[in-house]
């Protein structure tokens, strides 16, 4: 069983406190399994009821069997992250971290492809590729993201804005979305209160509201007709953004596969342009 399958159509359901319980899970899994159902409520700062009822909300008789669910899925991942801790240990000051570093975004990319449901990830694709127009929004970091996606479907000459920062006209402009548009939020903790608004507007408002972000308990996951999560998970202070990196890298290349004609057309156009245009360097021989 998979995250995706563990939380998919039930998490709306769960109470705050009970998606509390759960966040803390997600965010603490190595520590979490192995609590004591009294141990996990003081930690995640609930009572005892609310552990029991998240059980049960997820399907599971009690929190025993919960437990031993959470424990079965990590399994192997707390055999490779042991490993993984060994090793760096016997390195440098500097090495350790680079390896450290290097380890944990391996995990990221590792437990997003196991939470990524291909389902979604199909339905993801195919309302881009049905979209009139493509608007994306990821605010502070994630902006890099939002950037890198808009760039990528620019190339397969899709109709794409990217929502610039500070510019006091992104509300007026959203109230021109159509009915036949897309709109994709890109958010990871702490969560933008402006992205999350944009994609309620767009939601509230009839329009097909894509996300990409940590858990499908995110607060963007209520406003968002499809979610794929992507593990942000490191030991630092700045976020990791690896896994949604690659995330992005699949959609963006499924959404070209899906019209290959068109996107193979499209590329060689843009190769002749930039070639006219000397837009890259290239040596004389």
């Amino acid at each position: 069983m998979t995250y995706a399958r563990l939380l998919n159509e039930k998490a709306e359901s769960l109470t705050p406190s009970q998606k509390k319980v759960l966040n803390f899970i997600l965010a603490n899994d190595e520590e979490a399994v192995f609590l004591k159902v009294q141990d996990l409520s003081r930690q995640a700062n609930v009572s005892v009821a609310t552990v029991v009822r998240l059980a049960k909300a997820l399907g599971y008789a009690g929190f025993p069997e919960f437990q031993q669910e959470l424990r079965s899925l990590f399994r192997d991942k707390l055999t490779t992250i042991s490993r993984l801790q060994k090793a760096a240990r016997k390195e440098t000051s500097e090495e350790n971290v680079l390896v450290k570093v290097f380890q944990q975004d391996i995990e990221n990319i590792t437990e997003t492809m196991q939470q990524v449901s291909v389902d979604d990830f199909r339905r993801f694709v195919a309302a881009l590729n049905a979209a009139r127009r493509i608007v994306i929004i990821g605010l502070r970091s994630a902006h890099s993201l939002a950037v890198l996606m808009g760039v990528a479907l620019g190339f397969l000459q899709r109709d794409v804005w990217v929502v610039t920062p500070g510019i006091g006209v992104m509300w007026d402009r959203l109230l021109g979305l159509r009915k036949d548009d897309v709109v994709v939020a890109i958010c990871f903790p702490r969560y933008t209160k402006e992205t999350v608004e944009v994609l309620r507007f767009a939601h509230e408002n009839g329009i097909k509201t894509l996300a990409i972000t940590d858990s499908l308990i995110s607060p963007l996951a209520r406003y968002a007709h499809c979610v794929l999560p992507a593990r942000c998970k490191m030991d630092s202070f700045i976020e990791s953004f690896t896994a949604a990196l690659s995330l992005i890298n699949a959609i963006v290349t499924a959404a070209g596969v899906y019209r290959k004609d068109a996107t193979l057309n499209s590329l060689k156009k843009l190769e002749e342009f930039w070639k006219s245009r000397g837009i890259y360097y290239e040596k004389e021989m």
